[in-house]
């Protein structure tokens, strides 16, 4: 007889001990909240999700037109400081040769030549790493230097 006694009391220990861990896991799963349903619960993360999914495919246009303005914006550039006169022995190294390009090597070249205190300047367009216009051997460097396929 007592060793029924103290195993019902074993046994309502343990089965107290099960409730409790299963009390704890349901207040995880309904996030705390105890009067809902299953049904309820469900039903509130299917909304949760429709939202999701519709935020999902919002942030996906948006990475999608920033890569797109991203592929447009400046982002090779190639410089070359050069004397115009070296071949002369004078002068300094104060003219220059600069291009700029996006992502599909389209630009321009710019060209700044320094001439007896006097600074002239050029611009050239690059499209697809090549210019219709005549590049300087300087400004070819820069496209060189810059990435560029021409």
């Amino acid at each position: 007889m007592i060793f029924a006694i103290i195993f019902l009391c074993l046994v309502i220990v343990f089965l107290g001990y099960r409730i409790w861990r299963i009390e704890k896991k349901l207040q995880v799963l309904f996030g705390g909240a105890r009067a809902k349903t299953i049904e309820s619960l469900v039903g509130d993360h299917h909304e949760r999700l429709g939202v999701l999914r519709s935020e999902s495919v919002e942030l996906q246009k948006a990475v999608l037109a920033l890569e797109n303005n991203f592929l447009k914006s400046v982002q090779k550039i190639g410089v070359v400081r050069f004397n115009p006169f070296s071949d002369l022995g004078a002068g300094g190294d104060q003219s220059f040769a600069i291009a700029l390009l996006d992502g599909g090597n389209n630009g321009f070249a710019l060209s700044g030549i320094y001439v007896q205190g006097r600074p002239m300047m050029y611009a050239k367009p690059i499209e697809k790493g090549m210019s219709r216009y005549a590049l300087s051997r300087e400004e070819q460097e820069a496209l060189s230097r810059a990435g560029s396929v021409g």
